[in-house]
C-alpha cells in the first residue's frame, strides 16, 4: 500500500449518464433506482444519475427535465454518496436554486461552445451548484489554445475542471503532457477530473498512470462506470478503479454491490448491445477521429478491418473532429470504386448469356423453403445461373456473383471451377484469384441512374440491364425483416438495414420499368410493377 492520503482522489460514476448513449437513457425505473441504491453500498463518491435535457422525459429514462424529476430516483439512505447530473449544450436558466439534492452540474462542450459552458457555468453556480468544466476531446486543442482556456477557468473558478479523452487517442504520454500542462497552469484550489475511453484498451493503465503522478495537494475526480458501460468502445471500468484504490491507497470502496448492479443490471444491456475494446474504434483513435466515422464504416459490412483502416487514414484533419457523414460516405464510394476498363468483360460477359433465360439465385432464406421451386425451373428452362453471395448445393451456376471480400472468402473455393463475376474493389485483394473472372466496376453497378445502391442483387440487375437483358428471374430476394432470419444459412447471418428493403423497392420501382423481374420465390419485392 502506498503511503499517501487518497482523501483528495474521488471517484465519479457515470454509468446511468454515459452508459445512457447506448440505449438513449432508457434503463426502466427500476434498474435506474437499484443501480444508484448498488452505487451507494458501494461507497462511490459521486453518483451522476444521468443527463439534464430540454424536455421532460418519462420515469424510465436516465435524462431529466429539472431537480425535482431526479428527487423520485434516489434512495433515502444516500450513505456516502453525492450525486451529479451532465448537460450539453442546453439552456440551463430554469433550473432550481441547489438544494443539496444535486451537487454537481459537469458542462460537456466542444470547443466552439466553451463561451455557453463558461455562461451557463456562471448561472448553475449563483444558484450554489457545483460545476465541472469538461471540455470535450482535449486532443484537439494545441498547448496555447487549451492553456486559454485554462486561464478563463480560473477567471470562472468552477469546482473542477476535467482532462476529457474523448476519441480515446491517449497513451501514457500523452495524459502526462496534458496533466502537467493542467496542473501547472490551474487555480489550485480547482479539481481535475479525467474521463477515459477504451479505444486503445488502456484507460485502466492510464488511470493508475495518472493516480502516480497527481499532486497530493490537489482535489481529482476520476469517471469510470460499471463495466466500462459507454459509447463504444466504453470507459474505464468503476469496479477495477475501485479494487485498485482499495489495494493501493486502503480506501473503502464496497465491491460486491458493484458486481451486483453488473450482474443484474448491466451485463444483460451488454449482451444486446455489446461495447469495449474494438480494433475498429483502436483505429480510430490512432488517427485521432472521431469514433463514429469508425462505426459508420464497421456499419458497411463490406469491408475487413484493413479496409477501414484504409478508409479512416484518408480522413483530413479538417474534417476529423466532427462526424461529417456525407464526407465519409464519399471516401467509401470512392475507396470501392476501383477504377478499370471493363468494356471487353462486359461484352464476354453478354456472349456468354446469349439467347438464355437468366437466373439469379440470391442468398435469401427462401432458396432453401422453396427449394423444389428453383429446381423445378432450372430443370425446365436450363436458364443461365448466376448466385450472388451464395453457393446453394442444388445448384450448378455459371457464374458466381461476389462484390464484398467477406462473402467471396465464405464462399469462393479456389479449386472450384465456376467462373467468377467480381466488382472492380475485389481486384485490390491478393487472395482474389483472376482465372475464369470477368471484373465489372463498382462504380458502374452501384449506380443506378445517379442513385447509389451497393445491394448485391440490385448491382447484378444493373448489369444486367446495361448488357440489354430484358427479363429476369430472382430467387432468394426476399427482403431483409428484423422479425425472421433473413438468409438461407447461419454462417451469412449480419445485422441488416431493415429500410434498405423500401429503397430497394422504390428503385425497382422507378429505375428498372422496363427490367422484367419475375420472383420466383417468396420476396418483399414481388409487387413491383414492371
Amino acid at each position: 500500500m502506498q503511503n499517501m492520503n487518497h482523501k483528495h482522489i474521488r471517484l465519479l460514476d457515470c454509468t446511468l449518464r454515459d452508459g445512457g448513449h447506448i440505449n438513449q437513457g432508457e434503463f426502466g425505473e427500476i434498474t435506474i433506482k437499484n443501480v444508484i441504491k448498488r452505487l451507494v453500498e458501494a461507497h462511490t463518491d459521486i453518483i451522476e444519475v444521468g443527463f439534464l435535457w430540454d424536455k421532460v422525459y418519462g420515469t424510465d429514462t436516465a435524462r431529466y427535465f429539472t431537480i425535482a424529476d431526479v428527487k423520485r430516483i434516489l434512495p433515502q439512505d444516500k450513505g456516502v454518496s453525492e450525486f451529479s447530473l451532465m448537460a450539453d449544450f442546453i439552456d440551463l436558466s430554469h433550473l432550481e436554486p441547489c438544494d443539496g439534492t444535486i451537487k454537481y452540474i459537469r458542462l460537456s462542450f466542444k470547443r466552439h461552445r466553451l463561451e455557453w459552458g463558461l455562461k451557463t457555468a456562471r448561472i448553475l453556480m449563483d444558484k450554489g451548484y457545483k460545476c465541472f468544466i469538461n471540455p470535450v476531446n482535449c486532443n484537439v486543442y494545441t498547448d496555447e489554445q487549451y492553456l486559454e482556456v485554462l486561464k478563463k477557468v480560473n477567471e470562472l473558478k468552477p469546482y473542477a475542471f476535467s482532462i476529457v479523452d474523448t476519441f480515446g487517442v491517449m497513451r501514457l504520454r500523452d495524459l502526462s503532457h496534458v496533466y502537467y500542462l493542467v496542473e501547472n497552469n490551474l487555480d489550485p484550489e480547482i479539481a481535475i477530473g479525467l474521463h477515459l475511453h477504451e479505444n486503445f484498451g488502456l484507460a485502466y493503465s492510464l488511470a493508475q498512470h495518472y493516480l502516480s503522478m497527481v499532486n497530493p495537494k490537489r482535489k481529482i475526480v476520476i469517471d469510470g462506470s460499471l463495466l466500462g458501460m459507454g459509447r463504444d468502445p466504453g470507459n474505464l471500468c468503476i469496479e477495477q478503479i475501485m479494487d485498485y484504490m482499495n489495494s493501493e491507497y486502503g480506501c473503502d470502496y464496497q465491491l460486491e454491490p458493484a458486481y451486483d448492479a453488473i450482474d443484474d443490471y448491466i451485463a444483460p444491456i451488454k449482451k444486446q448491445h455489446p461495447w469495449g475494446y474494438n480494433i475498429p474504434y483502436a483505429l480510430s483513435a490512432k488517427y485521432r477521429l472521431h469514433r463514429t466515422y469508425a462505426e459508420y464504416l464497421m456499419g458497411k459490412w463490406k469491408l475487413r478491418t484493413s479496409d477501414i483502416e484504409r478508409i479512416l487514414r484518408q480522413v483530413d484533419r479538417s474534417e476529423s473532429e466532427m462526424f461529417n457523414e456525407e464526407y465519409i460516405e464519399t471516401l467509401y464510394r470512392n475507396y470501392m470504386s476501383v477504377p478499370l476498363d471493363d468494356q471487353h468483360n462486359l461484352e464476354m460477359f453478354k456472349e456468354e448469356i446469349g439467347n438464355k433465360k437468366v437466373l439469379i439465385i440470391a442468398p435469401g432464406k427462401s432458396i432453401s423453403d422453396e427449394q423444389t421451386k428453383i429446381v423445378e425451373y432450372i430443370q425446365k428452362y436450363s436458364p443461365y445461373v448466376i448466385t450472388v453471395h451464395c453457393k446453394p448445393e442444388f445448384v450448378n451456376a455459371n457464374r458466381e456473383f461476389y462484390s464484398t471480400i467477406k462473402r467471396f472468402d465464405a464462399f469462393a473455393d479456389s479449386d472450384s471451377e465456376i467462373p467468377k463475376l467480381l466488382t472492380s474493389n475485389l481486384s485490390r485483394y491478393d487472395d482474389v484469384q483472376e482465372k475464369n473472372t470477368f471484373f465489372i466496376r463498382y462504380d458502374r453497378l452501384a449506380f443506378h441512374d445517379g442513385v447509389f445502391c451497393d445491394d448485391s442483387v440490385m448491382m447484378i440487375l444493373n448489369l444486367l440491364a446495361q448488357i440489354g437483358i430484358g427479363s429476369v428471374s430472382v430467387a432468394g430476394f426476399d427482403g431483409f425483416s428484423a422479425a425472421k432470419q433473413n438468409f438461407y444459412i447461419e454462417k451469412l447471418s449480419r445485422t441488416v438495414d431493415i429500410q434498405k428493403s423500401n429503397e430497394i423497392k422504390t428503385l425497382l420501382n422507378e429505375k428498372y420499368k422496363d427490367l422484367q423481374i419475375n420472383f420466383l420465390t417468396s420476396s418483399y419485392y414481388d409487387d413491383v410493377k414492371n
